[in-house]
């Protein structure tokens, strides 16, 4: 297992917006009905080098503020050149890709599964992230739950949710990774660890990144959210540098398979 912590400054805030108010993003269905990690049978032109799954916490946890920088950081992320160079010297040149928001019982879709592989794919995926609709997240939630009990932090669902998702990828990848995105400590239903097994013992591998630099945050991470080969946890101190610890992230995520 691999542990690498992150402490970056300095980073240009122009994509900002300080009047951002609680949001998510409007779910779109996932598409395809493909087993987890199955190549088998699957024509050579659906196969990828990785299925990448990234959730975005926001639970309450998380500030309106961290809400954009997540998904703003993740729009940048994905259109780096170092990125898009990562892919294009894998076996298939090629990632599968989708992003979700989550918090209890609630995972808004932000790019259903998609190619990335140019870097015409890469800004329009970037695009799709930066551009998604969206909602207030109470009003929202609300709609959907009769019984409503707030944005709670469900890490054990949302690993789950991203192993569904993998098990609907309709790519055939060479390995499936989950990256979870948040700040604390699962605090509803079954512990996190207990989902990330069940994930890992069906090949997987689980990344996380922890906003805030919170130390016991971190730690709860690496015992209970990550697991499978060459897992990782990054964290950093300023939600402003979330776009180069996230490239970083991407960059492991695809190297590790070549």
């Amino acid at each position: 297992m691999i542990d690498f912590l992150t402490a970056i400054r300095g980073v240009d805030r122009s994509w900002q917006n300080p009047a951002a108010t609680w949001m998510a993003w409007l779910a779109i269905p996932a598409l395809g009905f493909v087993l987890l990690c199955s190549g088998a049978g699957l024509a050579e032109e659906t196969a990828t080098d990785a299925n990448i799954v990234t959730g975005l916490d926001i639970s309450y946890s998380i500030s309106p503020e961290e809400m954009q920088f997540e998904i703003a950081g993740l729009a940048r992320a994905i259109r780096s050149p170092e990125v898009l160079r990562a892919i294009q010297a894998g076996r298939y040149r090629r990632i599968g890709f989708a992003v979700f928001a989550w918090h209890h019982n609630q995972f808004p879709v932000v790019v259903a599964w998609t190619i990335i592989a140019s870097e015409a794919d890469a800004s329009t995926v970037s695009r799709m992230i930066a551009d998604r609709l969206r909602v207030d997240v109470e009003t929202e939630a609300r709609k959907k739950e009769v019984y409503f009990i707030g944005r709670l932090t469900d890490l054990s669902q949302a690993i789950d949710h991203a192993t569904e998702l993998l098990r609907a990828a309709p790519f055939a990848g060479s390995r499936s990774v989950v990256n979870i995105i948040g700040n604390g400590a699962d605090n509803v239903g079954e512990d996190a660890g207990f989902a990330r097994d069940r994930f890992v013992a069906a090949g997987g591998t689980v990344n996380g990144v922890v906003l805030g630099g919170d130390a016991s945050a971190i730690e709860y991470y690496r015992q209970q959210v990550i697991g499978g080969p060459g897992s990782f946890v990054m964290s950093t101190g300023e939600a402003a540098t979330l776009a180069q610890v996230l490239t970083r992230k991407f960059l492991h995520d695809i190297i590790a398979g070549q």
